[in-house]
């Protein structure tokens, strides 16, 4: 999943920003708990975990 492109079907708040469902970012790492840390295309980073998200075909 590392590299992939996803979107969240849920809000996420990390770190103080709140990303809201249908926002899209790119996987960086997946953690063994079923987190994921993703670089949001507004250059934050979100913590969402594997049923979170959905993964998009590129």
């Amino acid at each position: 999943m590392r590299g992939r492109r996803i979107t969240l079907t849920t809000d996420v708040e990390a770190l103080g920003t709140r990303h809201r469902a249908g926002d899209q970012g790119d996987v960086e790492e997946m953690h063994a708990d079923g987190h994921l840390t993703v670089r949001m295309d507004d250059g934050r980073r979100a913590f969402p975990t594997e049923d979170e998200v959905t993964t998009d075909q590129r």
